[in-house]
């Protein structure tokens, strides 16, 4: 059977309403414009196929589903224009009362009271919970996660936090890649944050480029997401993060034939000005933007 879904995100709160008045009041107007056809109804329609799905966190930090309808009942109050939610108390709905241009009749729930005896009250205000049918849903058993958990000491940072000191440049994304050897680049590329940053980088978006590495994400194939970081879109952002490392500190002592070596590497190659770019020492523009040597 096929259901319409529709997605509400928010965050988890300790013993707060779970489901506003309000979104109650949204889910029946969605399934109201999402009938289910039914020959036996008078109608011709009975119900919805329209589920809502609740998606938030539980106390071990993971996420947490759950999915709902509103009753028949709920959707022909919403239909007809009869339940509102009210001002204060957002678990609460409340039943318009008549007037001159619309008759709305009574509406009554059963309650039990501390005694278990069963009490008849007037839905003026209307407990949420009511009106509320679970629709079973869940996960799988042995759920296989895409991403890397946030319990890593160095993950890199989480976009537009730049005022808690979480800030996304260059300088983090070299310091995030220390952290993995080349066997672990698949690994390394498993972090949602990391992508969405790669694939929105002014300087050098790869949203374009990177199909490659979300199959190899999606597969777990370590061949393919190999084959992706010898490409030349992860060189050049190498070289970006090379340009953009600090310049090492030499000490007054005397230098050996390796840091002899090191120096003449160095000045084979220069940065260009404009993007940063590291060129090889024989050329005179830049291989990425054609801008001049300096």
């Amino acid at each position: 059977m096929f259901s319409k879904t529709v997605f509400i995100l928010f965050s988890f709160l300790k013993d707060a309403h779970f489901l506003s008045a309000e979104e109650c009041i949204m889910a029946a107007s969605f399934q109201n414009q999402h009938c289910n056809p039914c020959n036996e109804a008078t109608d011709r329609y009975f119900g919805s196929k329209f589920v809502t799905c609740i998606i938030t966190g539980d106390v071990n930090n993971q996420i947490h589903q759950e999915c709902y309808q509103v009753s028949n009942q709920c959707m022909a109050l919403v239909r007809d224009g009869c339940l509102i939610p009210t001002k204060d108390a957002p678990e609460l709905g409340y039943i318009r009362e008549s007037t001159q241009d619309q008759y709305v009749p009574d509406v009554f729930y059963n309650e039990k009271d501390s005694y278990g005896n069963v009490l008849k009250k007037l839905a003026r205000p209307l407990p949420v919970e009511f009106l509320l049918l679970d629709v079973p849903s869940g996960f799988s058993k042995d759920p296989i996660y895409a991403f890397n958990g946030r319990n890593a000491a160095n993950h890199f940072p989480i976009e537009n936090r730049s005022e808690f000191g979480e800030i996304q440049d260059l300088t983090a994304l070299s310091k995030y890649m220390k952290q993995f050897p080349k066997s672990e680049f698949l690994q390394a590329m498993s972090d949602f944050h990391l992508l969405m940053y790669l694939a929105t980088f002014e300087m050098f978006p790869l949203k374009e480029h990177m199909d490659l590495l979300l199959d190899a994400l999606k597969l777990h194939d370590m061949k393919l997401a190999e084959e992706w970081s010898k490409g030349e879109h992860w060189s050049t952002l190498q070289h970006f993060m090379a340009a953009q490392a600090p310049s090492p500190t030499f000490s007054s002592g005397p230098i050996d034939i390796s840091d002899e070596a090191s120096s003449s590497s160095a000045a084979a190659t220069w940065a260009c000005n404009a993007c940063t770019f590291i060129n090889s020492g024989n050329r005179q523009a830049c291989e990425l933007c054609e801008s001049s040597r300096p």
